[in-house]
């Protein structure tokens, strides 16, 4: 009986443009949109969901915050691999069909940045996170991949290998907007007001409740996903019911706004 393969699932799209190409065009866009982002964005005034839950206090100043509007890294604490996603890869087979999200070992990859964003909220009017505002702790925040304009996502689709939720890259449109399954909650260590750089966090999802999570037994390779896959050397990304190790996260590298 013919094992299932996981990678089997990923719909790859191949293109004769040149790398430096694809390089150049999206370090444009990159630049594009966190431009875009702080021009809708208010400088000043009330900021609530990603910033603001009543508490006017200070921000330390001896603090590294990870603040709306900055483009980050999310790394792997125990893996120390980044969070990533790439346009030429899709969940098919089982799968949703949408954007492949998994962690790479290669740190330089621009494929690892994402766009700290409000919450999707529906029809209702957005809360503002306006840029350079630091993130509170326990609230719902986007995270938009940059080259691809899609947002971090997960729902009740079972996930190829760990039988976990499947995380992906969601945005109908590929303009940034999706639906409320693109909410993940900041969780902070015990005594943490808001989100620091150099102190692991756990994105819990606000819809399945679950936590996004990876595990280096769940790499994909030439075995399980075959020869041309676009994810060789990557490790699945899930969603999973628990809050261990393997659910720590940092945001140490990436562009960062200061706190204002």
């Amino acid at each position: 009986q013919n094992q299932h393969n996981p990678c089997q699932p990923c719909i790859i799209k191949t293109n004769m443009i040149p790398k430096s190409i694809i390089i150049i065009g999206t370090l444009v866009a990159i630049a594009s949109l966190i431009v875009a982002f702080m021009k809708r964005q208010p400088i000043s005034g009330k900021f609530s969901s990603a910033s603001d839950n009543g508490d006017d206090s200070a921000y330390d100043g001896d603090k590294k915050y990870v603040t709306c509007g900055s483009a980050i890294k999310l790394t792997h604490k125990e893996t120390g691999y980044l969070l990533n996603s790439q346009s030429d890869a899709n969940w098919s087979g089982r799968g949703s069909g949408q954007q492949v999200v998994t962690l790479t070992p290669v740190l330089s990859s621009h494929d690892s940045l994402w766009l700290v964003r409000e919450a999707h909220h529906g029809r209702m009017d957005k809360d503002i996170c306006a840029p350079s505002t630091p993130v509170k702790c326990s609230t719902n925040i986007r995270l938009t991949h940059l080259s691809t304009n899609k947002n971090l996502h997960s729902h009740k689709v079972e996930s190829q290998m760990r039988g976990g939720r499947e995380v992906s890259a969601f945005s109908p449109r590929g303009d940034g907007e999706g639906d409320i399954k693109d909410n993940w909650i900041i969780e902070c260590e015990r005594g943490a007001k808001y989100w620091e750089r150099d102190r692991p966090v756990r994105l819990l999802h606000s819809h399945t409740l679950d936590h996004l999570s990876s595990d280096v037994k769940n790499t994909f390779n030439e075995r399980n996903c075959g020869r041309n896959c676009p994810i060789q050397n990557h490790i699945e990304v899930t969603g999973v019911d628990r809050d261990g190790k393997s659910e720590l996260w940092l945001a140490t590298l990436g562009v960062h706004f200061s706190a204002s």
